[in-house]
């Protein structure tokens, strides 16, 4: 199975910053961050297209575009982003702004409702950064489903970066507890609380509020770093003065978890307790003195034991000293792809009616009236040497397309994708087998 190619095998670079001609010899003078990249693709690096001389700069900061993996229902991007000048400070709390984009809507396939799919990503993630030489790695996804398809150009525009927001997830052991009193402070007037057990998203905190001595723990009792941060730490940990459990988190300079906009979300929860989800999640969040403290209201020293054997998790976003740069940077280039082929077969599967099954390398794609089944399946190709690859479910959906017309009999149509744990070839296969049952390829 050959990728499909469009225009020459070399990208184009649109001048809306300063334009430059690096071939990918010259990338790799930047080692750490191509040693990422081939770490992120895996098996499938000699299934991805290295893209060369597609690089702009503005504001002393390089962005180019390294490689893509790409069929016609995904594609992955891989990017760096580098300091060249040396004095722009970022790190790796690096943020990106801005748009990928590529493909095009495409005809439906008969008969179906479809509406999975886009063409434009605004969500970077920053897989790793090299301090030596200042270069991050980034990656972004599109998702072309059954709506939009690959159209061999594909666009980067970027317009600010900053490296002020972080995230953090982390878990911190509670087996360190005892049924020591620490000691504590009133809570201040001051004293902002952030979060607070409700009604919301299912859990019943309607009968806990909070006690009537108002107090919080004074700092720097028992700390403990939390791994993968130098932001925050456990500051202290037990049993206030109320009688409930609390964790006082302290916070380096410049941390905060309220956003400039006033927005949050930021959670400090336990985790493998033995006791409830809702007893787990309901939490008093108040800010103190540089740093949070949590009360866990359904949490004393009866509940030793369980705290003993569970942990603290910490996630969710948070804001920390940095800098912001704003520029345009664009870069237009060629993606290669790998297209699908569509199987001849057609027939019925596990009781459902298959109208169109599609192979690549990467993925499986298939059209039925399939009621749901098939969205947690694991589907296996099976070579000619007997071997098997396995895919797991991706993207998919299924309707009711009786549903609008008011009839009481259901009329399915569905759309599942699987996505393969290692890349296969069409002339390689003889079958794929799904729910104990056959399709055979060629």
């Amino acid at each position: 199975m050959k990728r499909t190619k469009g225009f020459s095998s070399r990208a184009v670079v649109i001048a809306v910053c300063a334009v430059l001609t690096i071939t990918a010899a010259a990338a790799a003078a930047v080692p750490a961050v191509w040693e990422g990249l081939w770490r992120q693709l895996g098996v499938f690096a000699p299934y991805a297209q290295t893209i060369d001389g597609a690089v702009c700069r503005d504001q002393g900061i390089e962005i180019r575009m390294l490689s893509a993996l790409s069929d016609d229902l995904e594609a992955r991007f891989y990017f760096s982003v580098q300091d060249v000048t040396g004095d722009r400070q970022l790190n790796e709390h690096l943020t990106l702004t801005g748009s990928l984009e590529s493909g095009e809507e495409k005809e439906q396939e008969p008969k179906s409702v479809g509406y999975l799919g886009g063409s434009v990503s605004s969500s970077f993630k920053l897989l790793s950064y090299d301090p030596e030489t200042k270069t991050a790695l980034f990656s972004s996804s599109l998702s072309y489903g059954e709506t939009y398809r690959p159209n061999q150009r594909a666009s980067l525009s970027l317009t600010r970066m900053a490296t002020q927001n972080a995230k953090i997830s982390g878990t911190v052991p509670c087996a360190s507890i005892t049924d020591e009193v620490l000691k504590s402070l009133p809570a201040g007037e001051e004293d902002r609380i952030i979060f607070k057990p409700s009604g919301a998203g299912g859990f019943k905190y309607a009968d806990i509020v909070l006690p009537d001595q108002q107090v919080v723990l004074a700092p720097e009792q028992n700390p403990m770093p939390i791994e993968g941060t130098e932001d925050m730490w456990i500051s202290s940990m037990g049993f206030a003065s109320d009688g409930y459990f609390h964790v006082r988190l302290g916070f380096a300079d410049g941390i905060s978890v309220i956003k400039e906009n006033g927005d949050r979300w930021f959670l400090c929860t336990l985790g493998q307790s033995g006791k409830s989800s809702e007893a787990e999640n309901a939490m008093w969040e108040r800010l103190v003195p540089g740093g949070l403290d949590i009360l866990f209201p359904l949490y004393t020293v009866e509940d030793l034991e369980q705290l003993q054997n569970g942990m603290v998790k910490l996630y969710g976003d948070y804001t920390r000293p940095g800098t912001v740069v704003e520029g345009s940077w664009n870069i237009d280039f060629e993606l290669e792809y790998y297209s699908s082929v569509v199987l001849d077969w057609v027939g019925e599967l596990a009781g459902s009616q298959v109208r169109q099954v599609a192979v690549s390398p990467l993925s499986v794609t298939m059209y039925s009236d399939d009621a749901g089944s098939f969205a947690y399946a694991t589907l296996y190709a099976v070579k000619k040497d007997g071997s098997t690859v396995s895919a797991e479910p991706d993207v998919g959906r299924y309707s009711n397309l009786a549903f609008d017309s008011g009839s009481d009999k259901p009329v399915w149509d569905a759309f599942n994708t699987w996505i393969f744990e290692e890349p296969v070839e069409l002339e390689d296969l003889v079958s794929l087998s799904l729910m104990d049952e056959t399709i055979p390829v060629g």
